[in-house]
């Protein structure tokens, strides 16, 4: 600003111009200078520069000189420059820079607007106060809103759960109303059979009394002597003719129709039972945010800094010497599975830093559709110098880990815990997994959590007291593991 020529000055107020506008004669001033010197004109109207004079006033806008000087000001305040934002725009009325905010309009003045009438009793601040304080009202209603979004959650949470309750009440007193409905058909059974025994039983009884009495006729017949014999032994040949051995009707049919029928009842019960089993396994156990802990992966694994996701570095130089199967970047040939006592830092996975020592846990996780993974759960025994997972303390051999998992190897399906491999057929591979874990009943379950269908549930095992962490493992060009949260 210092380098502007005079020109650039009213020669009224000697100041910079406001507002500039031009007269008659061609002069810049101020308007509001020009306007208070020509107040009390009555003799034309006088240039005070030039002093020409014109018999009437004529102020005419000098756009193109506000807008340059406006450039200077902004130069010299280290401003950049805009084409768009209200500041660069000014006052319209009197095309000075927006300066100070007024609290009982809510509206940006100018120096100017700032001393008018309008707003000379009101309370202003300048811009960047005004901006900060309006910031810390809003950050704190936002904080406000957050904890309120937090609270419906967790009350949504409560009421879905509290929902469930009562389904599930609904359908316990539905499966027992069931059972009892089977039984007693069971019952009915029972005694349908025990009645067609007896019945076959007084008439098998009936019909061997009957030839008993025939046989010792007949006996009694071929003792008699000749002339007696012969007397009527076409009647008697006749008759054994017509001798006919009355069994009574088979119920095995019958029976046979009536226990298919009660079996496939009884299987319909097994089913709702196994379905209403999968359901309290799916819906029941209290979601938890995993955060992943960089301090157990595996050397060719890659953890998000915000520990929500991992994946496979081929790239990545493999560890040295005394690294066991499954390190670097050859798996081992059967792929991810189980090895005696997997330890972090040796197969290639890594722990979750949250331990679970009791409850009903769960999460989920997105799986990629490259490479291999395996996730599950995983129990430290610890040794004489273990620590906790990750420990500086923790070395090869210094502890134990059990593991209940689910993964994926070259296509193939697997549960893997640290002793065997079970394959398993899911209809197609899930793109999200849920793992359920009940830490008193000592069950670990895979979901797909998309169709939120079971997967694979381990037998019921003991925890023994300990932590149990979850565990994920990648291996391969693409395999990658995001946690959903």
């Amino acid at each position: 600003m210092d380098a502007l020529p005079a020109e650039a000055s009213c020669p009224i107020c000697l100041e910079y111009f406001r507002d500039p506008v031009s007269i008659h004669c061609g002069h810049h001033f101020c308007r509001s200078c020009i306007e208070r010197c020509w107040e009390w004109s009555t003799a034309g109207f006088a240039c005070p520069r030039c002093r020409d004079t014109a018999p009437q006033r004529s102020l005419r806008p000098s756009r193109e000189l506000a807008r340059v000087l406006e450039i200077a000001r902004r130069l010299s305040r280290g401003e950049a420059l805009g084409s768009g934002d209200e500041e660069e725009e000014g006052c319209r009325r009197h095309r000075e820079p927006l300066e100070v905010f007024c609290k009982e309009d809510g509206a940006l003045l100018c120096a100017i607007c700032r001393e008018s009438r309008a707003h000379r009793a009101h309370t202003v601040l300048p811009l960047p106060e005004a901006v900060r304080e309006y910031r810390e009202q809003i950050q704190a209603r936002l904080q406000t809103l957050k904890d309120d979004r937090e609270k419906l959650l967790e009350f949504r949470e409560a009421e879905m759960k509290r929902n469930w309750e009562y389904l599930f009440q609904g359908l316990r007193l539905s499966l027992e109303e069931l059972s009892r409905h089977l039984l007693a058909r069971l019952g009915d059974l029972e005694s349908d059979i025990g009645k067609v025994q007896e019945e076959n039983v007084t008439s098998l009884t009936k019909e061997i009394s009957r030839l008993d009495t025939r046989v010792q006729e007949l006996e009694e017949k071929c003792q008699q002597p000749a002339r007696t014999f012969l007397q009527d032994i076409s009647g008697t040949l006749t008759s054994l003719g017509k001798e006919n051995l009355q069994l009574p009707p088979s119920p095995l049919p019958e029976l046979e129709k009536k226990i298919h029928h009660f079996r496939e009842e009884n299987i319909l019960l097994e089913e709702t039972l196994r379905s209403f089993q999968d359901i309290l396994m799916f819906e029941l156990p209290e979601k938890m945010t995993v955060t992943l802990d960089p301090g157990t992966a595996h050397p060719q694994l890659l953890v998000a800094p915000d520990g929500s996701s991992v994946s496979w570095e081929s790239a990545r130089d493999p560890p040295g010497d005394g690294a066991g199967a499954g390190t670097g970047t050859d798996p081992p040939a059967d792929g991810p599975g189980p090895g005696p006592g997997p330890e972090p830092g040796t197969d290639p996975s890594v722990l979750g830093r949250e331990g679970v020592t009791a409850g009903r846990r769960c999460w989920d996780v997105q799986v990629a559709p490259a490479g291999s993974w395996a996730l599950g759960v995983a129990r430290e025994t610890l040794g004489s110098g273990a620590e906790t997972p990750g420990s500086e303390a923790e070395t090869p051999g210094s502890s134990e880990w059990e593991l209940w998992s689910m993964g994926l190897c070259q296509g193939q399906f697997w549960a893997l815990t640290s002793l065997e491999r079970i394959p398993l057929f899911p209809i197609r591979a899930p793109s999200r997994v849920r793992v359920a874990l009940d830490y008193e009943g000592g069950q670990v379950a895979f979901f797909d959590a998309d169709k939120r269908s079971l997967i694979f549930a381990f037998p019921a095992a003991s925890f023994k007291g300990q932590s149990i962490h979850p565990w994920f493992l990648v291996w391969g060009e693409g395999s990658r593991i995001t946690l959903c949260r």
